[in-house]
């Protein structure tokens, strides 16, 4: 597999080659994408006998526009020179810019046999898309670097990690992406200076460089910085700690992406749901081998009735496959600028696929999808179409599980056949999954002389109580119990009466009944078999 630097540098110098007048370098990473500019230039020279050194430049707000020179003596060490003035505090940066780049034009034209590179770091926070004159002016300039004969060898390459790009510049934009490295990639450029430095075995030092994939290189160099001087080499156990929660710092830096180590017993955990378990189960070997990724489990869809465990057992199923669990709520991605939304949900999704593998987690799915073709911006439905194109071609180990409470509010094409892998139909649970989970709660909170109970005496009392209200009657049968105290059946019973089931209310009614007819009709996979005469009790108006 080619090494996302290598082929970023590939990729960028091919687009050098073929006289791409402006590029567009997406990166979180600025130092990395600077660099990987420089060697596609200077690859581009070395590969081409025909080209001069030419120039390579890059811009600062303080500074204004430095040429990279380097000594006759010694090639591999390079200074940065002035080229012109430094801005002026009184101007805008970005047209004095300009203009300093149109006198490098002038130049280029008479010197074609140069290449000439000029890296602008941050343009688009200055060519915001209502900046409408200064987004004419630069594209004034790319269309004079197009018509200029001979045509100069001239190419400007913006780096940053997101741009909004006003509509007038749409056309002559080329958009490169350079990926978060690889743990390959970090293994070579961070994690093996300690096998000979520190005498950290190899595969020890191969696995942390596989543990911090889904982090920029520079977070990966800060915190190896920081193993050392915690002194950690020694025990990759918690250097692998560190690592983690500085992965779970860069996940949120997104301000979308929460990250959740993989911790508890997993499947265990759940009481029923015993048909999406066996699914589970059966796709682990599937989910964990690289030699046929076609072959991977990609996504299912839990749907049903609120408190039934939909989002527990989604935690449940990361924890039993130990990989970290992210959740995305892709509304939180909205922005007022045209395009801006699209970008940051393309963002996104590479911080997910960096952070292979994993389970990505969307609950209430409707809620972030619910407005897809109605909204006036078209940003829901760009947003939609954007997740919906990943979903299909990615090729990550990335397990997606969704949750929804009413599909009628969800676009139809989510259920286009191959969508899902499977879409499970969550219930209130039955007899059987009740006196299940009234034991594992009782055990998770620690009740003590758990075999005393007549947990029989509390199944045949809550027909119809979700898994969440299960755990309320656990938890606030203790509170009544007082602390340390073995509940007795007067306290069960007042804790009884604190609660009434929400399968009670029309609205829950009319969901359970839509619900019934889906799972009868074949409109999904129950999540348990099903106990015909016990769901048809729990319509009230049957």
């Amino acid at each position: 597999m080619e090494l996302p630097y290598n082929k970023c540098q590939r990729e960028l110098q091919e687009l050098l080659d073929a006289e791409y007048p402006l590029i567009f370098l997406r990166s979180s990473e600025e130092s990395r994408a600077i660099k990987c500019a420089i060697d596609a230039h200077l690859g581009l020279i070395q590969a081409n006998p025909k080209l001069d050194q030419g120039v390579i430049a890059r811009w600062s707000s303080i500074e204004g526009f430095q040429k990279r020179t380097v000594q006759d003596n010694n090639p591999d060490i390079a200074a940065w020179t002035q080229i012109g003035g430094t801005p002026r505090p009184d101007q805008d940066p970005i047209l004095q810019a300009l203009a300093t780049l149109r006198g490098q034009l002038q130049e280029a034209n008479k010197n074609s046999d140069n290449k000439y590179t000029y890296i602008l770091p941050d343009w688009p926070a200055f060519i915001q898309p209502d900046a409408d004159l200064t987004a004419r002016q630069l594209k004034e300039l790319v269309i004079d670097i197009e018509q200029k004969r001979p045509r100069p060898k001239m190419t400007l390459i913006i780096v940053a990690s997101d741009w909004s790009i006003p509509t007038i510049l749409r056309n002559n934009v080329h958009i490169l992406d350079l990926e978060l490295p690889i743990g390959k990639e970090l293994y070579q450029n961070v994690f093996k200076f300690a096998v000979n430095r520190y005498g950290v075995i190899e595969e020890a030092a191969e696995r942390l460089a596989e543990q911090a994939q889904g982090i920029s290189q520079q977070a990966a160099a800060q915190t190896a910085k920081l193993i050392t001087a915690r002194d950690l080499w020694s025990s990759s156990q918690e250097a692998g700690k560190l690592l983690l929660e500085v992965k779970k710092q860069e996940i949120r830096k997104t301000g979308v992406l929460e990250y959740y180590a993989p911790q508890g017993e997993g499947l265990r955990d759940v009481g029923g749901l015993e048909e999406i378990k066996t699914w589970v189960q059966s796709r682990y070997s599937w989910f964990e081998q690289d030699i046929r990724p076609e072959m991977r489990p990609r996504a299912i869809l839990l749907e049903g009735f609120p408190g039934c465990g939909k989002s527990f057992i989604a935690k449940a199923i990361a924890q039993q496959w130990r990989v970290p669990q992210i959740n995305f709520e892709i509304s939180r991605l909205q922005s007022k600028w045209i395009g801006e939304s699209e970008s940051n949900t393309y963002q996104a999704l590479r911080a997910i696929e960096a952070s292979a593998p994993n389970i990505l987690f969307m609950d209430e799915i409707e809620k972030a999808f619910s407005g897809v073709g109605g909204d006036s911006s078209g940003v829901s439905t760009r947003q939609f179409g954007t997740f919906l194109a990943w979903l299909n071609d990615h090729q990550y180990p990335i397990f997606f599980i969704a949750t929804s409470n009413n599909r009628e509010q969800l676009p139809p094409e989510l259920f286009r056949a191959g969508r899902f892998d499977e879409v499970f139909i969550v219930m209130p649970p039955n007899a059987n999954e009740r006196l299940e989970i009234l034991q594992k709660r009782s055990e998770f909170y620690r009740l003590a002389n758990i075999e005393a109970i007549d947990f029989e005496f509390l199944v045949d009392r809550t027909s119809g109580f979700s898994g969440a209200e299960l755990d309320k009657l656990v938890k606030e049968t203790i509170y009544i119990a007082d602390l340390d105290q073995v509940p007795t059946e007067k306290d069960w019973l007042q804790a009884l009466e604190q609660i009434t089931p929400q399968y009670r209310t029309p609205s829950m009614q009319a969901l359970l009944a839509k619900y019934l007819k889906l799972l009868q009709e074949g409109g999904g996979k129950p999540a348990t078999k099903p106990d015909w005469d016990f769901l048809k009790s729990l319509i009230m108006s049957a």
